[in-house]
């Protein structure tokens, strides 16, 4: 039991260890960092699988007989000028953009803080992990205004993370 148990619990860094927080929404740098990267994957692969496989061999009329991954060029409606009417497209497109653009400052941020053994940033990486999840979910499913307590605190996570790393540089 020990064996198989050890196995599936998550670890701490080993290059800079950090007391694991005893709130289960707290996270430890490093775990923020694999929620934030895990949430930008699931972004990226919800995109690609509900409009370029799903829709396309919908339009195609091949959904039950021969689903693949097609060559959407030739699909009139899944074609910029067409999607850019589509409500939910939009929605689901300005997420994703939204998404990458805070990934590209919280991942790296948190990674740096695991690495570094930054001490007192488990709620700034916790903040910003959570509330990028809950972003993206949110505002992808039912948009405008449910998303916006998830992006305010998300603001906040990374205000808390700048300040540590401010603090850290000077």
């Amino acid at each position: 039991a020990i064996i198989g148990s050890a196995l599936f619990d998550a670890h701490s860094s080993r290059h800079a260890p950090q007391p694991t927080p005893r709130a289960m929404f707290l996270l430890t740098p490093l775990k923020a960092a694999a929620v934030i990267a895990s949430n930008c994957l699931f972004a990226k692969a919800y995109v690609t699988l509900r409009w370029r496989f799903y829709e396309a061999n919908k339009l195609l009329g091949r959904w039950w007989k021969k689903a693949t991954l097609p060559d959407t060029t030739h699909i009139v409606e899944l074609q910029d000028g067409h999607l850019k009417q589509n409500a939910t497209w939009k929605r689901v497109r300005a997420t994703q953009l939204n998404e990458v653009e805070w990934t590209a400052i919280m991942l790296p941020l948190c990674l740096y803080f695991d690495s570094a053994g930054t001490q007192n940033v488990t709620l700034a990486c916790s903040l910003m992990a959570w509330c990028q999840v809950g972003y993206t979910f949110v505002r992808a499913g039912v948009g405008y205004p449910f998303h916006m307590p998830f992006a305010v605190t998300r603001y906040v996570g990374l205000l808390l993370g700048v300040k540590a790393f401010w603090d850290a540089a000077f």
